[in-house]
């Protein structure tokens, strides 16, 4: 049977059930990107060299960088939002970031010899991360 709001002996809702469980997954996802870069980089040396071995670590580290990235400005937005009440409008340093970035890319895909499968699939490292933490939670929940 499933509880109506007007039901009294139904359970309250509420927004989050646990709050820490957010800030421990995201404390723990570094350790499986770090996990999964350190298991995968010996394959990919072993199946494509040290070229491949060093694209793909470019790779896993521009994924952190990004992973890292990301997590501060959703910190930095929820936290301006929480505050204010309004989403922050820094447009063009946002664009001159992209800008920096794409150019970044460029130069380094013009003027090195870096394997682009295998730098993606270094870019990839934290999505298995999450999903290894997905599996994480599904098996150790409580």
């Amino acid at each position: 049977m499933n509880p109506t709001p007007t039901d009294p002996d139904a359970e309250p809702v509420t927004p989050d059930p646990d709050p820490g469980f957010y800030s421990r997954a995201l404390a723990r996802l570094p350790r499986w990107i770090a996990l999964v870069a350190a298991v995968a980089l010996p394959l990919i040396w072993w199946h494509g060299g040290a070229l491949y071995a060093a694209s793909f670590l470019t790779g896993a580290i521009g994924g952190y960088w990004n992973y890292v990235a990301v997590r501060r400005l959703a910190d930095r937005l929820a936290l301006t939002v929480e505050r204010t009440g309004k989403a922050p409008r820094n447009t063009m340093r946002l664009l001159l970031r992209l800008l920096f970035i794409g150019l970044a890319v460029f130069v380094i895909i013009r003027f090195t010899r870096i394997n682009l499968v295998a730098a993606f699939m270094g870019l990839f490292v934290p999505v298995a991360a999450v999903v290894l933490e997905i599996l994480y939670e599904l098996v150790f929940s409580r």
